[in-house]
């Protein structure tokens, strides 16, 4: 399969375990269709590819565009690749993808050149060209989410070991702390991703210690969300404000870690939960009382420009330089 080097536009697909979201993006990274349908990852690499297929018929249909104006689509997905040979080797919930090729189905049901990557990688290339991290020398980006992703551009490309880019969610920064989900104890992901923020607030308030998230959720706990926690620290909420600044502080730790290895000029701080102006500000806090003086000096910390774009933005950025992630 050859590149259209005629078209003038790309298809970029954000993968996901419940959905597949495929827009037509022109050269500046301007959406000008936005297809979404269900994955179906449980059914296996034929069926979603199958539906990631049918994603991007129905972006070109909604951006009014022919084939022939597409030269590629790039895409990001959970898990780790061998991305420039196409084959997943590992990717937690998708069936049947650990060891598939994906790009052979994928081109020949589409009909167009692909190229992917892991997903937070992919979401950093799409913030390193498209937003915050325009014009940076070395970026490192954070997702905080279900867990915590990252992704690291050196020089204007995506930085891969072997096969993965750095996997800074699992640093260890407590080696007492919580069990994450990769079986080790006290990773960056056990302390700061979704759940354990809320189990933080959760036990703060079966303690006994007062707090509207009791009241709002009429004691069913398990109905706590951050969006909730943040709402509730903004209106000077102690329990929620605790909560934000605990895990500010354990990400602040892994920020400043990110520092002293990697001496960037510009970290990111992406994902849903990181919109929180008060988790923001106690994670730049934190880093920058614990990195190193001489490094964290040219090392800016921002928040993402892209939000839920940054994936789809990644993988258009992936087709129009033909690169892998």
């Amino acid at each position: 399969m050859k590149r259209n080097e005629n078209g003038n536009f790309v298809v970029g697909i954000d993968l996901g375990g419940t959905t597949v979201t495929s827009s037509v993006v022109d050269r500046e990274g301007n959406l000008l269709s936005e297809a979404e349908i269900p994955s179906y990852s449980e059914k296996g690499v034929d069926v979603t590819t199958d539906k990631i297929a049918e994603s991007v018929e129905e972006a070109i249909k909604q951006a009014g565009k022919a084939r022939e104006d597409v030269i590629a689509c790039g895409m990001g997905a959970p898990g780790i690749h061998k991305a420039d040979e196409g084959v997943v080797l590992w990717s937690p919930n998708f069936s049947g993808w650990d060891g598939a090729n994906v790009y052979e189905p994928l081109r020949k049901k589409t009909g167009f050149e692909f190229y992917m990557g892991n997903d937070v990688n992919v979401a950093s290339f799409g913030e390193y060209t498209f937003g915050a991290g325009r014009g940076a020398e070395i970026m490192v980006m954070f997702t905080l989410g279900t867990g915590v992703g990252s992704g690291l551009i050196v020089r204007g490309e995506a930085y891969r070991g072997m096969f993965a880019s750095p996997e800074l969610g699992h640093v260890i920064i407590d080696a007492k702390g919580p069990r994450c989900g990769c079986g080790r104890y006290g990773c960056v992901e056990a302390l700061c991703n979704r759940d354990a923020i809320i189990n933080r607030a959760m036990q703060k308030v079966l303690s006994g210690r007062k707090s509207k998230l009791y009241e709002a959720t009429e004691g069913r706990l398990t109905e706590i969300t951050p969006q909730m926690i943040d709402r509730f620290a903004n209106e000077k909420d102690i329990v929620c404000c605790e909560t934000l600044c605990e895990t500010g502080f354990y990400m602040g730790l892994a920020v400043a870690n990110t520092i002293n290895s990697f001496d960037p000029s510009l970290i990111v701080i992406g994902g849903g939960i990181a919109r929180s102006r008060i988790l923001f500000e106690e994670i730049k806090k934190t880093a920058m009382e614990t990195a190193i003086d001489c490094l964290k000096e040219h090392c800016s910390i921002v928040p993402s420009q892209l939000g839920n774009k940054a994936g789809i933005l990644g993988g258009a950025a992936l087709a129009f330089k033909g690169v892998y992630a």
